[in-house]
């Protein structure tokens, strides 16, 4: 993983070497990913991150609605989406009908049946206990939100330690027989590197992105690595190509299945995350390119202002290995500035527009002001009163065909 990922170092005594792994499991079919994980344990925790994130039905299993009730609160969620209402209502149905056929299924926390293994061990706390986890139970169940995949842990299978989410744009994008998912709440402890040598902290509040894929139907990867986007012009960020990491594998199996898969997920995400930059880059394309440079005022006529303006612009920009590409005085005449109290002149401003090509190569629209101060019978040279920020349109990314 890169240096810039905010690593933060401590030991963990609790934490242990790879666990002893059971019987080998036998391989499993992509298209498996859509049967019922684990149906024995369907109710959600009131601890922990599960409390915090506990909003109404997006946190309630199928089996406390009736059909009309989770109609009622799909209205009154999206009163004007039908669609919406349509489609998390027939997903409702789907998993209602999947936690009757496996309500028969009993798994006990007194056993080791029902339960996957980690391929690494991660550190976790509730409340004031902190625990060593290498055996988890899996719950997977349907919210107006979507579809979560949550982890219990075998010290404590009420408490849901981390939950993961998809929607219905990351089931769209992600690879044919498989499910990606973003981790929405939780945090966890893990060794990292090649040598697992060192500790490394990942949760909500990281900048570091934690996704995981629903391989098969007990196969769940956990994965991580720095992103790009952040969820700008609303689609999923992305990960880079070179900085994914598998963080752990939860499945059955003995320690070969896990290193196998270890190796065999690798290129799987990366094809999902793939596929979520190619949709952020068309995204982020459209949205470009409806960025226009503003039309030049009357002023932009005024050779000096202009020259003055330009000169300052290259020396400011140029800090930051920027180079001007175009620029506009967008101003038809001053605008005068008064005491407020006793209305003398202090001065007098004009604005204007440039676009700049930044060290990244990325085109990017910005703003600037010119003034001059009042000295009693009139106005002084022009100062520069610096790039304009936080005032949009200014300070975004722009087509660089628009920026010429």
């Amino acid at each position: 993983m890169k240096v810039f990922y905010s690593i933060l170092f401590f030991s963990l005594a609790s934490l242990t070497g790879q666990a002893q792994f059971g019987k080998m499991l036998k391989d499993k079919a992509k298209k498996a990913v859509e049967k019922k994980i684990n149906s024995a344990d369907t109710t959600t925790s009131s601890s922990g991150s599960d409390s915090s994130t506990n909003a109404g039905m997006a946190e309630r299993s199928t089996a406390e609605y009736s059909d009309e009730e989770f109609k009622k609160e799909l209205e009154k969620k999206y009163p004007n989406d039908q669609a919406k209402q349509d489609l998390y209502y027939q997903k409702y149905l789907e998993k209602k009908a999947k936690e009757s056929k496996s309500n028969a299924i009993v798994n006990t926390a007194d056993s080791d049946e029902g339960f996957l293994y980690l391929s690494y061990t991660f550190g976790m706390s509730s409340g004031v206990n902190s625990y060593a986890v290498d055996q988890v139970k899996l719950r997977r169940q349907m919210t107006d939100r979507g579809d979560n995949v949550d982890i219990l842990p075998k010290q404590d299978t009420e408490y849901a330690w981390l939950r993961f989410l998809t929607t219905p744009e990351l089931e769209m994008m992600s690879p044919d027989g498989y499910i990606g998912y973003e981790l929405v709440s939780g945090s966890y402890v893990t060794k990292i590197g090649a040598d697992r040598s060192q500790t490394m902290e990942l949760g909500t509040g990281m900048p570091v992105l934690t996704r995981g894929m629903l391989i098969a139907e007990d196969v769940f990867v956990i994965y991580a690595g720095s992103h790009q986007g952040g969820h700008a012009f609303n689609v999923p960020s992305y990960m880079d190509q070179d900085d994914i990491t598998i963080m752990n594998i939860v499945g059955k199996g003995d320690q070969q299945f896990h290193l196998e898969w270890l190796e065999k997920a690798k290129p799987i995400v990366k094809e999902f995350e793939a596929t979520l930059k190619a949709n952020y880059d068309k995204a982020a394309k459209a949205s470009m390119a409806s960025i226009k440079m503003p039309k030049a005022g009357t002023m932009n006529g005024n050779s000096e202002l202009k020259n003055f303006a330009i000169a300052k612009v290259k020396e400011t920009i140029a800090r930051d290995g920027a180079q001007l590409l175009k620029l506009n005085i967008e101003s038809s005449d001053w605008s005068i500035v008064k005491n407020k109290y006793t209305g003398h002149i202090l001065y007098r401003w004009i604005k204007g527009s440039f676009t700049e090509k930044n060290k990244n190569k990325d085109c990017m629209l910005q703003g600037f002001l010119i003034k001059q101060e009042y000295n009693g019978s009139g106005y002084g040279s022009s100062q520069f009163g610096g790039i304009i920020h936080g005032q949009m349109p200014y300070g975004q990314l722009m087509d660089c065909a628009n920026a010429m």
